[in-house]
């Protein structure tokens, strides 16, 4: 289950570095312009995840990736890491204190229930519907000073407050009307009380006990330490020649298929959320000053490929179920998945099992 989570987070970040997509080209000299509409993340690979028609030895020059030097690091689990993991966990299970004793001041956090009505009149959206908010005052944003008017009262109290909607609130019914808000203090948050990670908490996650999330992510702690192993040493590959014009294209869309969805999103071209969402100066300018890391990029992929074409290296289905991705292959596509688990985990298990330990 928590793989599951993981390999979801994950996923977004590694569009760029090892996901290859179906777009149609239409870049020129003077721009790299890409038709994403039917966009697929398995186009463009073989039943094995490979480029179709790209062989990956004829590009690069590999590193010396037998009898590497493993340092001692790489294969245990940095106990600071895995307690980072484990608080980011119990967090979630974190509480406050309810203070009922005091008035509440500026600067409290406190949870109210309120009921909001113009002329006599309850209005949609105007009521918490008895299941409380935490307001801060002073800091969250509510119209007129309907927080500052919950100054001085206690915990307990049910008690109206008149406010003001701005003429601009953006409904006709609101705009500049007057209303009156009967509120219910119920309490003012007091100190952090800190969660303890239980067994009951690990179940939550898929696992019987503590001991047993704990290794989880120990172990997906080391994963993730031998796939950046294998990673650091597949850059140190040289191109020989130009990068295939087909390869770098892909790994572009890969890149801008995450800006087209927001852009479909906002109602905007992906030119237009480029320059006023992501800062760039222009759509070609972005592509223009990633085009190092998109050359990297692709170098990776095709080394790690180029390795396993030597190695006669694939990753089955199997290997997709055992990576706990079956549920994703709807959305990506099964040679994406092999693509993916041949660069994270068969790969470098590869590199590794032919190490030297330091």
């Amino acid at each position: 289950m928590l793989k599951t989570k993981i390999f979801a987070a994950f996923l977004c970040a590694i569009f760029v570095l090892s996901s290859f997509a179906g777009c149609s080209d239409g870049s020129t000299a003077d721009s790299y312009k890409y038709d994403l509409t039917n966009y697929s993340y398995s186009a463009g690979l073989d039943s094995n995840g490979f480029f179709e028609g790209i062989k990956a030895t004829d590009f690069v020059t590999l590193p010396e990736y037998k009898g590497v030097t493993l340092p001692a690091s790489v294969l245990v689990a940095d106990q600071t890491e895995v307690q980072a993991q484990l608080d980011e966990i119990t967090a979630q299970y974190d509480t406050y204190s309810q203070v009922t004793d005091k008035a509440v001041a500026n600067g409290d956090t406190v949870n109210i229930d309120y009921v909001g009505s113009v002329d006599g009149v309850e209005f949609e959206g105007g009521s918490t519907g008895g299941m409380g908010t935490d307001v801060t005052i002073g800091v969250t944003q509510y119209i007129d000073d309907f927080l500052e008017q919950l100054i001085g009262h206690m915990p307990g109290e049910k008690f109206d407050i008149e406010v003001t909607f701005p003429e601009n609130y953006g409904q006709d019914h609101l705009n500049g009307k007057d209303a009156i808000f009967n509120i219910t203090i119920n309490y003012i948050q007091g100190d952090l009380i800190k969660a303890e990670l239980t067994d009951d908490i690990a179940s939550e996650y898929g696992f019987a006990t503590v001991a047993d999330l704990t290794a989880d992510i120990e172990k997906w702690l080391v994963e993730q330490q031998k796939s950046d192993f294998f990673t650091e040493l597949m850059y140190q590959s040289e191109l020989k020649g130009e990068m295939p014009k087909a390869v770098l294209d892909f790994v572009i869309c890969a890149d801008l298929i995450n800006y087209q969805n927001y852009a479909s999103m906002f109602g905007v071209s992906i030119e237009d959320f480029i320059v006023t969402y992501v800062g760039a100066e222009s759509y070609d300018n972005y592509i223009e000053t990633n085009m190092e890391y998109y050359q990297q990029s692709a170098l990776y992929c095709l080394a790690t490929q180029a390795l396993a074409e030597l190695e006669g290296l694939t990753a089955s289905d199997m290997a997709v179920s055992d990576a706990g991705l079956s549920d994703y292959v709807e959305s990506y596509g099964m040679p994406y998945l092999k693509q993916y688990v041949l660069q994270t985990i068969v790969a470098p298990a590869f590199v590794i099992d032919n190490s030297v330990a330091e």
